[in-house]
């Protein structure tokens, strides 16, 4: 099994024995264990915050959607009374 640490940069798995991640092309060797630990906490936060507000963003647009048909729908039952 290969050991691995994480990028502090972009907060992806690299395998140790990489000097650089491949991904962001940061260098392992700056990098310390707690550095590295808070940086791919950052990353998640960051990441799960931009999933919700584009989460949020899409639920409101669905419910503007939802609005404007319960909207017509009340018309068009008014209009047949």
């Amino acid at each position: 099994m290969e050991k691995v640490c994480v990028c502090k940069c972009c907060g992806r798995t690299i395998n140790e024995e990489f000097i650089y991640c491949p991904w962001c092309g940061e260098s392992r060797l700056k990098m310390t264990e707690r550095d590295s630990m808070e940086a791919v906490f950052d990353v998640l936060v960051e990441s799960q915050n931009r999933e919700r507000e584009r989460h949020v963003s899409y639920l409101k647009d669905r419910l503007d959607e939802l609005d404007k048909e319960l909207s017509s729908l009340v018309l068009s039952v008014e209009m047949h009374r």
